[in-house]
């Protein structure tokens, strides 16, 4: 039976009225690397225009939840805003946790836009993301491909929905151009 084909511009516009009520602003660029994909700062999220529907929803969501993290923590701002090249296993699991916790909030803002039918197709974005981002963290190589190197480091693959505690948006220094990786 084939599958039901997603109205991603749809699933797009909700989602971005429900990151807008948690008063975050959200900016689309053209001014990225190609292997850049969007940047946040803890109040504004920015997402490369050139990027296909499904891809700007995945990056909304995705930042949104980082942008959520940066404002309930500076722990987790600090830890956001570097790019760590070879962390240790014990950072690199703190790292993942942090993504894993993104993608969580990501979850519950696609529950807020009354979209419950994506929770896999989020779920399996965000396995992918891990997996090149440890490949990253690890190697420092930008790779299009799920490596021996990434699978070597186990993560929580099970994304749960987190309650968006209450926060005001504060906008921080930008620390690099292009915080999310293309894979």
């Amino acid at each position: 039976m084939p599958t039901k084909k997603v109205d991603f511009a749809m699933v797009l516009q909700k989602c971005e009225s429900v990151v807008k009520d948690l008063g975050l602003v959200i900016n689309y660029t053209q001014n990225f690397d190609p292997f850049f994909k969007g940047d946040l700062d803890g109040k504004t999220i920015i997402i490369g225009s050139n990027l296909s529907a499904e891809e700007k929803v995945f990056n909304l969501l995705h930042l949104a939840g980082h942008s959520i993290q940066w404002n309930i923590s500076e722990l987790l701002r600090t830890l956001g805003s570097e790019l760590y090249r070879n962390p240790d296993d014990e950072l690199l699991k703190k790292l993942q946790t942090y993504e894993w916790q993104a993608n969580c909030y990501a979850l519950s803002i696609l529950h807020k836009a009354g979209i419950r039918n994506l929770d896999k197709w989020l779920s399996r974005k965000y396995i992918i993301d891990m997996l090149y981002l440890t490949h990253f963290y690890k190697t420092g190589e930008k790779l299009k491909a799920i490596t021996q190197a990434a699978k070597a480091y186990p993560f929580n693959r099970e994304l749960e929905s987190k309650e968006i505690p209450a926060f005001t948006p504060t906008a921080g220094p930008r620390t690099r151009n292009g915080i999310v990786i293309a894979f």
